[in-house]
């Protein structure tokens, strides 16, 4: 089922697949507002939507200009519309204070991604400015229309996907059962009884704006930390902020002031940037795979194992957008920075343009995360999977080995479907000679596997990690590829007994192709 659920899921980037959720919602909340399910007017819905998309997207434009940065309008019309689900709706017509409001909230948001952003990227989340600003200013705090009960089933199916989407389901797991933690223990402190307490839960997390704000606000991959560990501290901090009970100073916090002191600690212990390379070289390096070469600027580092998101400049994009998040293959250890890709046909907008780079093209990199990343402790046994391309992280820290002269206990599984797919043979052959790695190699496609290979032939399955890995329940396992690829290699260790704790996946925010 997650794998049909996972194939719809790479048609779209996380950028479109959000716009078409909050546009979704709109239209809904339109519709049941139309009918007086949702007490809003339908009319201020409209109006105030057109506002924000018209304001949001000619602020981004002049702001780009006038910083001249390359900026994707999407993430202007992203912010635009929840910004409409979180204002209170305001007709032009009977309210235009409000309707100004509205249009300055919008134009404070965009705004905030170029005045308080830092090392070219911004600290905070748009839409919680444009909000706080709005409360701050004129006093008109955001109402949360979209926490109604009518709208909850697509909340909660939207949500569900989005943050499947972005890989972010641990994170809003622990949001939520830090956030249910802290307002149980409130109540309790408040001396409420237990029936009370059990109708305050059921009722905070029946208003749906808690889960939209989960879903969208609070996973924002620029303003929330890149590692797990810190997640959980983010987490604890936004849910324990965001209790609608809590008095600090007098004053309650709203949702937008805990996310935005959130962002605050997470980019005071994850800083984001971005960054401006040029490309030296692009070559093929096996049948359709292609690695692409950048200069390193001065000062630039990453774990062994990490990724970076790549922004093109894509004219008339389709539906998957003009970012990616693709696995560092190179080394710290190396003059460059370096990451590889396939190109099957057909090909999305965005990798026709990437193979249509030449020397010296600019692109734009940043969000470097990922907890995919090799052990500091050398003395834990390592088993990589690979599938395909999924091999570029494993480049980075086998390089890295290989460079340093350092030895590691680790055996990779290497799958492809053919020979001529297979890649970075001789950092493979010199980790096997320097490093201590063992490589085994397999292809799935018998019939056309010539006579004299040397390596297995057939899927990774339980039978292969036992003849190739016998101690394999040892052994810390460390799995990279598609997404079906990556799901079906966990069910496999979990069956032969690998403890889950063992298993780590390189899932990163938007697999697509």
């Amino acid at each position: 089922m997650m794998q049909i659920v996972d194939r719809f899921l790479n048609r779209f980037t996380m950028y479109r697949l959000t716009l078409y959720y909050l546009a979704a919602l709109l239209g809904l909340g339109l519709v049941l507002s139309t009918f007086g399910i949702v007490p809003v007017d339908p009319v201020g819905i409209l109006s105030s939507t057109a506002i924000l998309l018209a304001v949001c997207f000619g602020a981004n434009a002049l702001f780009a200009r006038l910083f001249r940065i390359r900026t994707n309008p999407e993430s202007s019309l992203i912010t635009a519309l929840i910004l409409a689900l979180i204002l209170a709706p305001a007709s032009v017509i009977t309210d235009i204070r409000q309707a100004g409001i509205v249009a300055l909230a919008g134009l404070v948001a965009i705004a905030s991604k170029y005045l308080l952003a830092l090392r070219r990227q911004h600290a905070f989340n748009p839409a919680a400015i444009g909000a706080l600003f709005s409360g701050l200013v004129f006093g008109g705090f955001a109402s949360w229309w979209v926490g109604n009960m009518a709208l909850l089933p697509l909340v909660v199916v939207g949500g569900v996907l989005l943050v499947r989407k972005v890989s972010r389901i641990r994170l809003v797991g622990v949001f939520l059962g830090a956030f249910l933690a802290f307002n149980v223990a409130l109540a309790l402190v408040q001396g409420l009884t237990l029936d009370l307490v059990l109708q305050s839960v059921i009722f905070v997390f029946g208003q749906t704006s808690l889960l939209f704000f989960a879903a969208v606000m609070f996973t924002e991959p620029m303003t929330s930390p890149k590692s797990f560990p810190l997640q959980i501290a983010y987490a604890a901090i936004v849910a324990f902020l965001y209790q609608p009970q809590l008095t600090i100073l007098g004053q309650n916090l709203t949702p937008e002031d805990a996310l935005l002191i959130g962002n605050l600690f997470s980019y005071i212990v994850s800083p984001s940037f971005k960054l401006r390379l040029s490309l030296k070289e692009s070559r093929e390096i096996g049948s359709g795979i292609w690695a692409f070469t950048f200069m390193k600027p001065a000062g630039f580092t990453h774990k062994l194992g990490q990724y970076l998101e790549w922004t093109l400049p894509v004219p008339h994009g389709d539906s998957r957008g003009s970012r990616r998040h693709f696995s560092i293959a190179s080394s710290p250890t190396e003059p460059d920075i370096m990451i590889a890709a396939r190109f099957s046909p057909p090909l999305s907008r965005y990798k026709q343009h990437l193979s249509r780079m030449e020397p010296g093209s600019k692109i734009t990199a940043g969000e470097l995360g990922g907890d995919f990343v090799l052990p500091k402790d050398p003395s834990i046994p390592l088993a990589f999977i690979a599938g395909g391309i999924g091999i570029t992280p494993f480049r980075s820290m086998i390089k890295y080995l290989v460079d340093t002269g350092a030895r590691r206990d680790i055996v990779l599984l290497y799958s492809n479907y053919r020979e001529e797919e297979i890649v970075f043979k001789d950092v493979l052959c010199d980790a096997e000679k320097k490093a201590g790695v063992r490589v085994v190699h397999t292809l799935t496609d018998k019939d056309r596997t010539r006579a004299g290979w040397q390596g297995r032939t057939g899927f990774i399955d339980a039978a292969m990690i036992r003849s190739d890995i016998p101690d394999f329940a040892t052994r810390h396992f460390f799995v990279s590829g598609s997404p079906g690829m990556v799901n079906t290699m966990k069910k496999v260790l979990r069956n032969v007994g690998v403890p889950r704790r063992h298993v780590r996946s390189d899932y990163f925010p938007g697999y697509s192709t």
